[in-house]
């Protein structure tokens, strides 16, 4: 019979190896998932608003955003107006960023108040 005795400085140092490795791939997935995301960038500029109050035609966004899931998509919606705007159950305040991932395919339909409309399609697919 064996004896497979080992020290404790030696199980430390399994231990700390073990850890490290598990963080080192844990961060070269996580660069990896990142590398591949893609960011759809919506501004929603000053004076917005006041244009859409004074009936001018407004286009910030398609009539319908495509989300690819492959591409690992992300929804981000900066509003630099002084007003605040509303898509989906989501308010925006003026100055804040709105960031949306999707993880599974659908259609929404959501009201949007500086859309054309008041009516804003996302697609994920």
């Amino acid at each position: 019979m064996v004896n497979l005795t080992v020290s404790p400085r030696m199980r430390l140092a399994i231990v700390f190896a073990t850890v490290a490795i598990i963080v080192a791939v844990g961060a070269w997935l996580w660069q990896a998932t990142t590398d591949r995301q893609r960011q759809l960038v919506y501004e929603i500029p000053p004076g917005t608003a006041t244009r859409l109050a004074a009936g001018e035609e407004v286009n910030i966004f398609p009539s319908t955003i495509v989300i690819d899931l492959r591409q690992y998509d992300t929804l981000v919606i900066q509003n630099n107006d002084s007003a605040v705007v509303t898509i989906g159950p989501f308010r925006i305040v003026p100055g804040q960023r709105f960031v949306q991932r999707y993880w599974g395919p659908g259609t929404y339909e959501l009201i949007c108040s500086v859309h054309q409309g008041e009516q804003l399609r996302i697609e994920v697919r």
